[in-house]
């Protein structure tokens, strides 16, 4: 299997939370603390610049939040 090279859109297994990751190290570790093995993960896209991954990392994000109602528009009883 060829080397990959550039950066990956990854989705994180345990908090779900959308980042890039640079494929020329062997992992990545989340926000949350879990660590991601980068050959093992699913890629949901692959880009020669981190300009382009964080762009579509954006995206992404602002569909993934599009389809929840935030808790701040409702108030307690």
């Amino acid at each position: 299997m060829p080397e990959l090279t550039g950066f990956a859109v990854i989705g994180c297994s345990k908090c779900r939370r959308i980042m890039s990751a640079d494929l020329s190290y062997a992992t990545k570790t989340c926000q949350c603390g879990h660590k991601l093995d980068l050959k093992k993960t699913k890629h949901l896209a692959v880009f020669a610049s981190a300009e382009d991954a964080a762009q579509a990392v954006m995206q992404m994000q602002e569909r993934k939040n599009t389809g929840f109602t935030s808790a701040v528009k409702f108030e307690r009883v």
